[in-house]
Order: C-alpha cells, then sequence, then structure tokens
C-alpha cells in the first residue's frame, strides 16, 4: 500500500501519508482500526472495518452520510450506521437522538484527540510499512491502558 495525498475538510488542508479508520466503543476503548492511503474515502473503508461484525450499531461521523451505505450494511451485515445528519438535510434526525449521538460522538472524538494530541498518532516517522503497523498498535495498546 503506498500512501497518497488527501484533504481534510475539517481542517481545510491537504496531507500526504495515509488515514487511520478506527472502531472504539462508547468508553472509548479502540477495538478495531484500518488504515489506508489518505485519499481513499471513509465510506468504502467502512466495507473492510467491518468484515467481522454484524449486527452492530455503528456512530458515524458526517462522512459516512450516504443512504445507500446505510441500507447496504443494514441488509448485508445487519449493521445499524447512525451518523449525525447534516445541517441542510431534508429529514433531520428527532432534537432527543441528535442530542444522544452527539454525546457518545463527544465521547469518540476524545479518543482521537488524545491519540493525535498525547500519544502522537498523526506523526509516526517509520521507514516501512510494518513499522508503522506496530507503532500504531502500540500507541493504541497505551491509549486502552491508561
Amino acid at each position: 500500500m503506498d500512501a497518497a495525498y488527501g484533504y481534510c475538510a475539517s481542517k481545510k488542508e491537504t496531507y500526504y501519508g495515509f488515514k487511520l479508520h478506527v472502531f472504539t466503543t462508547v468508553d472509548g476503548y479502540v477495538t478495531d482500526f484500518v488504515l489506508t492511503p489518505a485519499n481513499i474515502d471513509d465510506r468504502e473503508a467502512v466495507w473492510e472495518l467491518v468484515e467481522t461484525y454484524e449486527h452492530i450499531t455503528i456512530l458515524g461521523d458526517k462522512g459516512y452520510a450516504n443512504k445507500h451505505l446505510s441500507s447496504n450494511l443494514e441488509t448485508e451485515k445487519g449493521i445499524q450506521l447512525l451518523f449525525m445528519k447534516r445541517d441542510n438535510a431534508k429529514n433531520p434526525h428527532p432534537k432527543w437522538l441528535r442530542q444522544h449521538i452527539f454525546k457518545l460522538r463527544r465521547r469518540i472524538e476524545t479518543t482521537f484527540s488524545q491519540l493525535a494530541g498525547q500519544l502522537n498518532s498523526n506523526k509516526v516517522l517509520t521507514k516501512s510499512m510494518l513499522g508503522l503497523i506496530a507503532r500504531l498498535k502500540t500507541k493504541i495498546l497505551a491509549h486502552n491502558l491508561c
């Protein structure tokens, strides 16, 4: 797998490298991850991430907002995908559901912030793909133990 250029919409910047797609529990423990080139869409990587899972509920960010993805996950794997709908959505979630998703997503985003800030997972300097994966696994293990 080769690195590629990707765009981060939230930071409004282009970067070169890889993207880490992560499954966490609502308590913040990382249970699974997939590493892809930076130019791969989140909605494509979710299929590799859910390969061994069935009949679960996933809380995704707005990058997973796709009606076809939700229905395909539901029919093929029994996976329910919940995500915050965009502000201009035609059928917004009820207020109680938006608040619940937002509360749970805050804890998940805290996990990403801790991986990037405290464990410096966004700047892993390695010379090989195996070295990169080994360091990421070590950083994720350290996060889960703390």
